[in-house]
């Protein structure tokens, strides 16, 4: 069957451009024999059921389904990225870290996380913990809004931004700095939502970090996407984003250098796909 090139989404030409990467990255970083296999076999299946999405004459239910999928692909875009991490960087590590040591020490963040209300931590690691959830949630008000014919722009968005993370980690390896620092306050205080994250982490994630946050890139470009369609509801979502970003480096999950530029990508991703993809 001859391809329609021009029914391909530039959210979809992402994807198959990431996982090809990783296909090709998998053939010359020294993976194992399983995670090699598992790599080209993910990459593949994904790319393929993009391609097979984008020519086929879709069902109302297969349409819906085009316009979600994405949401799956970027979270098999971490989980293979994840495979690539073979030894941490200790000197990056340690730049990082000095880099965390000073912005506490110049702004007092510590006495926030020992002394602060216990309600504004909560608050933080529970804005955490909406992570998981903020960009389908976005997506689905994006949708409800009226916007789903705009599906492309909002995933390019979030493709770029979540995507130049992960792409990041097979070249940039680093721990996150609460397996560094064992002795971190916000332990101390026996927080709900911390424990709640901290579990999800233990059993959910890749253990690792890239250089670069792939929480913050995202939340950033959704909440800058819906501020786009609906100034209240974006604003709204955008205060609950910098929650996330403050939560990421005061509970120790990210290294405020790689959070901020996960932010930064965020903003770039949301420029691309709704500023110079439209132009």
């Amino acid at each position: 069957m001859m391809i329609d090139y021009s029914r391909i989404w530039t959210s979809e030409w992402i994807i198959i451009g990431f996982f090809l990467y990783l296909i090709i990255l998998a053939r010359l970083r020294p993976l194992s024999g399983h995670q090699r296999g598992r790599v080209v076999l993910v990459g593949l299946v994904c790319t393929s059921l993009v391609l097979m999405l984008s020519q086929l004459r879709l069902s109302p239910f297969l349409h819906l389904a085009r316009a979600w999928l994405p949401a799956i692909y970027m979270l098999q875009g971490y989980w293979l990225s994840g495979l690539f991490f073979r030894m941490a960087m200790p000197d990056i590590e340690e730049h990082l870290l000095d880099l965390d040591r000073w912005l506490f020490r110049t702004t007092n963040l510590t006495d926030l996380l020992t002394k602060g209300p216990r309600i504004v931590l909560e608050y933080l690691e529970l804005a955490y913990l909406l992570t998981y959830f903020f960009v389908p949630a976005s997506f689905a008000l994006f949708c409800w809004l009226g916007f789903r014919e705009e599906a492309d722009n909002f995933w390019t968005a979030i493709l770029i931004a979540s995507y130049g993370c992960y792409g990041v980690l097979p070249w940039i390896q680093t721990r996150p700095p609460r397996s560094l620092e064992l002795d971190s306050p916000l332990d101390a205080r026996e927080l709900l939502f911390r424990r709640a994250n901290l579990f999800i982490l233990k059993h959910g994630s890749v253990q690792v970090n890239g250089f670069q946050s792939g929480h913050a890139s995202a939340v950033v470009a959704a909440a800058l996407a819906l501020g786009l369609v609906n100034p209240v509801i974006g604003a709204v979502l955008m205060v609950l984003a910098v929650s996330l970003i403050g939560a990421t480096v005061l509970g120790r999950y990210r290294y405020a250098a790689d959070t901020v530029l996960g932010a930064m990508l965020g903003v770039i991703g949301w420029w691309i796909g709704f500023q110079v993809k439209n132009f």
